[in-house]
């Protein structure tokens, strides 16, 4: 107890220090908690799917790009030879335009992905309502099929089933 009424009475006799002192340590302490922050959402915290273990990225490089996207041919040629893998899907990460016509939100842009059919039950994801994609959905002609994330049909659409948008790339 001693020596803390000693520290106590030290920091009173010299203000200045004290300052520089308590926010020296706050700093410290914040610029900690952020980088737990991010180490923890990034690298600790499980993906949110089940055995993420066992999911990869698969990518090609070429002389021009390190890290470029997969060809549709080509993807469907990898699927045809691979016997590595359970099952192999592709996604093309994009912005599109929405616009509702029954009066709702102003149209506006939303992130979204092209996906080959078979990409949401590879990550083992149920849609809540509506169905999953088909493998006919994927053939050249067919009807477009979209489905939305629960935060965006409750914020665009609020919440209603059945109702129409339009999405243009």
């Amino acid at each position: 107890m001693n020596d803390l009424r000693f520290a106590i009475r030290q920091l009173f006799k010299s203000p200045a220090f004290s300052v520089i002192a308590v926010l020296a340590l706050a700093l410290g302490i914040g610029a900690n908690t952020a980088i737990f922050s991010v180490v923890n959402a990034v690298l600790l915290r499980p993906l949110p799917y089940p055995d993420p273990e066992r999911l990869i990225v698969i990518r090609e490089r070429t002389s021009v790009f390190e890290s470029g996207s997969v060809s549709y041919p080509n993807f469907l040629d990898w699927r045809e030879a691979q016997r590595s893998f359970t099952d192999i899907g592709l996604v093309r990460r994009d912005n599109y335009n929405l616009s509702t016509p029954q009066g709702g939100a102003e149209p506006g842009q939303v992130g979204g992905a092209r996906i080959t059919w078979n990409f949401v039950s590879i990550l083992g994801v149920k849609p809540i309502l509506g169905r999953d994609f088909a493998e006919t959905d994927d053939r050249p002609g067919s009807a477009k099929v979209v489905m939305i994330s629960e935060r965006l049909w409750k914020k665009r659409f609020g919440g209603r089933a059945g109702c129409r948008a339009e999405f243009f790339k």
